[in-house]
């Protein structure tokens, strides 16, 4: 019998579809053909009906969607383990404020290249970079030369800017205000010119709508943001309760805390989504689960800021009624990339409301994709969707999964379990853990020479 021409087959995996109805095959394979995938199953099936001229061997290795990180704010992403901290107060002329304002197309496009191959090693494939890149037509082309997705939006979508000088000083300097002045119709410009990447179909990079959040919106800008994402059938995004300083203040400035004001401004929906959601009461419970907005879930800025506990931490519950959930780790500075779906596992089992261990999984991948708009197109390994795929290198014993059918050990120790090739869009970007489309030494190198060089200058 002929076998079909694909472009891609990967073989011999222990392939983890992200599909719930459909969670697992062992040895599993799928076909790729024109950046979709054509058919995923057992490797006995597909290895017989098809052939293409790239074929990888897994080698039994994980084999899985690529995860999505929908909380990433990339500026942080040189600064990991730096002598500062977004909560730390300015003690120098380098701080995490001064260093995120200071940037220019040449220093974010090094950043951006080398954030993409921070996640790509991670078997991270889209980086949801939640409204505070100034350069984001660098940040754009970085990421497609790169080969990785990403969603971006207009730099810092606020018109009021007193309860963010006020209750986090630390992140706010007179240069953040000059760069992103405070307007509505600035914010909404930008949204739409980032929109404008949505024009292309197949576009790696896509554009949303965000506002910063924490109520440093106002209600008129609130709602026409609401109604340029519901006109441009793309998302609405913000920061929202994060802390209890934050949603005291909402209230007291405009009336409700976040997700009664947003529903009063017909701005909670399904497609808005909604990060941190740190400190609730009943009546924003009843809300989300009733209108069921995403959420983007950062346990780990829940502990290290010590919002959970005392306050509730109300995910769990909310997962299990059928709320969207996602994982972010927010800032990269305090923060290691991948630790969030373990995090996850630990704060709920903290609260006596555990999460199975597979759900951060799929937390990171089809709830994710859910969240950001796309889940008709990627987040699981399905026929039709694009191919978004990642391979996992087996170097030892803990990289093998055991009698595991749903993606336990993808959320439990996947950060630790180094990847080997990744797929996007149907084309290998990452092979041996190494980037495939350019230098990645020549990469960090340049990241490095940008960092150290805009420091210098702002030490003057």
């Amino acid at each position: 019998m002929q076998k079909e021409p694909v472009d891609i087959l990967i073989l011999n995996g222990d392939v983890f579809t992200g599909n719930r109805a459909s969670p697992h095959h062992r040895p599993g394979a799928l076909a790729i053909k024109d950046g979709k995938i054509v058919v995923v199953g057992l490797e006995a099936d597909i290895a017989s009906a098809y052939s293409a001229p790239t074929t990888i061997n897994a080698g039994g290795a994980l084999v899985h969607p690529g995860f999505i990180e929908t909380h990433l704010h990339m500026t942080g992403m040189p600064y990991h383990g730096a002598p500062f901290s977004p909560a730390g107060g300015v003690v120098s002329k380098v701080n995490y404020a001064s260093l995120k304002v200071a940037t220019t197309p040449e220093v974010t496009a090094a950043y951006s290249s080398a954030a993409a191959c921070s996640l790509l090693q991670r078997g991270f494939t889209l980086h949801f970079e939640p409204g505070t890149v100034f350069e984001t037509d660098a940040f754009a082309d970085a990421m497609t030369r790169c080969g990785i997705r990403a969603m971006v939006s207009a730099p810092f979508g606020w018109d009021d800017l007193s309860s963010f000088r006020d209750i986090f000083p630390q992140l706010h300097n007179d240069a953040l205000a000059v760069r992103a002045p405070p307007d509505a119709q600035r914010v909404i410009d930008q949204c739409s010119y980032e929109l404008r990447r949505n024009k292309d179909e197949n576009a790696l990079v896509r554009g949303y709508v965000c506002l910063y959040g924490e109520g440093t919106a106002t209600d008129e800008l609130t709602r026409q943001a609401a109604k340029l994402a519901a006109d441009s059938d793309v998302i609405l995004w913000q920061h929202q309760s994060f802390l209890s300083e934050f949603v005291d203040d909402e209230k007291r400035k405009r009336g409700d805390s976040g997700a009664v004001r947003m529903h009063r401004l017909g701005a909670l929906k399904p497609s808005t989504m909604l990060a941190h959601m740190n400190v609730l009461d009943a009546a924003d419970v009843e809300l989300i689960i009733s209108e069921k907005p995403g959420l983007s879930w950062c346990p780990n800025n829940a502990l290290g800021y010590r919002v959970t506990p005392p306050h509730k931490c109300w995910f769990p519950y909310l997962y299990k009624r059928g709320v969207s959930v996602s994982l972010g780790v927010d800032t990269n500075v305090i923060h290691p990339l991948g630790i969030a779906g373990l995090l996850s596992l630990y704060l709920s089992a903290s609260i006596g409301e555990r999460l199975h261990d597979s759900d951060p999984f799929y937390m990171q991948t089809i709830d994710a994709a859910r969240n950001v708009g796309m889940g008709d197109r990627i987040g699981s390994l399905e026929v039709g969707k694009r191919a978004d795929v990642v391979i996992r290198e087996a170097r030892d014993i803990t990289h093998y999964s055991w009698r595991d059918d749903m993606g336990g050990l993808l959320a439990l120790s996947s950060s630790m379990i180094p990847v080997d090739t990744v797929v996007v869009d149907g084309k290998v970007v990452m092979k041996s853990g190494r980037l495939a489309t350019l230098d990645q030494d020549g990469i960090l190198a340049e990241a490095l020479r940008q960092r150290d060089a805009l420091a210098a200058k702002l030490e003057g």
